[in-house]
């Protein structure tokens, strides 16, 4: 009897986190915070805004990593998503198709 319940609690334990993370997003870090254009450095505002011409912004979220404020913004150019991702200085870190 107790090792079911023991089962029992682990499963709604698991759940509990699994419900935990989607309601997160599921994939952000906890470092993660959303940010709005207006919010980012002047330098990384003209490299999204360069990088994504012809596209839209859709999220942007400041992070750090290794020590270092990350910007990594999420842009749909002509019905292709891209990750983008710049550093505090406007330096283009990574850009990928989604």
């Amino acid at each position: 009897m107790k090792r079911s319940r023991l089962i029992a609690t682990s499963v709604l334990v698991a759940l509990a986190a699994l419900c935990g993370c989607a309601s997160h997003g599921g994939t952000h870090e906890e470092n993660e915070t959303a940010v709005s254009m207006n919010e980012v450095p002047a330098a990384v505002r003209a490299t999204l805004e360069r990088e994504s011409a012809g596209g839209k912004v859709t999220e942007i979220e400041k992070e750090m990593k290794d020590g270092k404020t990350i910007y990594s913004a999420d842009v749909e150019i002509k019905g292709v998503a891209w990750d983008i991702s710049v550093a505090e200085d406007g330096t283009v870190i990574s850009k990928e198709k989604e």
